[in-house]
């Protein structure tokens, strides 16, 4: 390998994980270049040159997985447990970028669509696959849903046969990137909704403490009642993920009941989970809560090793890949719901976005890593999904 191709490997491994640093968490006009990160890949020399460009991006952008993954694991791990998740989720993602790479340019633009299925869409390894580029579609192609998505996988395998085609492309996303305007690609809030942020710290996942699941139901009811919200015009009123713990019949007799006399002829959106079978395994959902009845939307993608721990394991959260996510709200709409980590991912936006919903709702309990890059790059990745789709989006989030 040459000076030459070695300097411009060490470039395109720079500027994705430049991007990948800065494009989720600084002014959202840099959000654009997250585009650029595929092409990055394509303009690479050798495979492991292009292998490189993605893990750096992956490495940079879930930065906050690494002192997020240690305080969530505290109880019972070390760092270096969390550090070796951090590593496996980075590399686990960017190896179909680089088994699929062909110095063949045609070859390349061939396989590319495969190797965003493997890496986005096809268990298992989309089960760890986050931080898609293509989220960023809809900055260029704003509201085309899947056509904006499948036009900028043609543009990229336009930019793995040709290098003028490549240039001429990142060209254009640095143009986007400077267009005046720093909030032109935020979402619109669905009208007659609103959100309720919770404090409440650590609220472990697969808990059985009913004791602490009631006095936080009773302050969740308490904060209601403080914000007046039965005198709003809002109709529908959204709360983080597990915010109401394991609801046995108990935990639902309680909130029903409670809702009713707080809120009369609101509904209530509420994260919580639910028993399954001999209640050691559970389904972590946002229930939908009028007039007495309940509905629910399961998270389809629990976070893998801490929540969902395999096909065969006794306890830990279900996977629900094939639920699509959608709640039907008293007024008519459809709302996408995504939950948590699965905003970070690929599939649950597709398995959604087929029914063509009128909003997403995203709900995060994410006390674990407020203090690092991960709250804004969440925030950042749904707002990015709602672009491409033109719909907008609203968040409820537990710190």
């Amino acid at each position: 390998m040459t000076a030459a191709v070695k300097g411009k490997s060490a470039i395109l491994v720079m500027a994705a994980g430049f991007i990948g640093y800065t494009g989720f968490t600084t002014i959202p006009r840099a959000a654009a270049f997250i585009l650029a990160v595929p092409v990055l890949w394509a303009l690479a020399d050798s495979r492991y040159a292009a292998f490189a460009v993605m893990l750096a991006y992956k490495l940079a952008a879930s930065r906050g997985l690494l002192p997020g993954a240690a305080v969530f694991l505290s109880e019972n791990h070390t760092p270096l447990q969390a550090a070796a998740l951090y590593a496996f989720m980075s590399f686990g993602a960017a190896l179909p970028f680089l088994v699929f790479w062909n110095e063949n340019k045609r070859v390349r633009a061939a396989c590319l669509i495969l190797t965003f299925l493997v890496a986005y869409v096809l268990p298992p390894i989309s089960l760890i696959g986050i931080i898609n580029p293509l989220m960023a579609s809809g900055i260029i192609f704003r509201g085309w849903g899947f056509a904006g998505i499948l036009a900028v996988l043609v543009i990229y395998a336009l930019c793995a046969v040709s290098k003028k085609s490549a240039y001429a492309f990142l060209c254009v996303i640095a143009l986007f990137a400077v267009l005046p305007g720093s909030q032109w690609y935020e979402p619109t809030t669905p009208d007659g909704i609103m959100t309720v942020d919770t404090s409440f710290g650590r609220l472990g996942s697969g808990s059985f403490n009913f004791t602490q699941d009631y006095e936080r139901a009773s302050m969740v009811f308490g904060e209601l009642r403080r914000r007046n919200i039965a005198q709003t015009e809002v109709s529908i009123i959204v709360l983080p993920e597990t915010i109401a713990g394991r609801l046995n019949d108990t935990g639902r007799e309680l909130w029903r009941g409670e809702i009713q006399k707080l809120l009369p002829g609101k509904a209530v959106i509420f994260g919580a989970e639910l028993p399954a079978g001999d209640g050691c395994k559970y389904n972590n959902a946002m229930i939908l809560l009028h007039d007495g009845k309940m509905s629910a939307a399961y998270q389809r993608i629990p976070v893998p090793y801490s929540m969902y721990r395999g096909p065969f394991a006794q306890t830990g959260a279900n996977l629900h890949l094939w639920n699509n996510g959608i709640l039907a709200l008293p007024d008519g709409r459809n709302a996408a719901v995504i939950i948590c980590y699965e905003a970070f991912l690929t599939w649950p936006y597709i398995t959604s976005m087929i029914q063509r919903p009128n909003m997403i709702i995203c709900a995060a309990n994410l006390w674990w890593c407020k203090d690092t890059s991960l709250p804004a790059t969440h925030m950042r990745v749904v707002s990015l999904w709602a672009l491409t789709f033109g719909i907008p989006a609203v968040f409820a989030r537990n710190i």
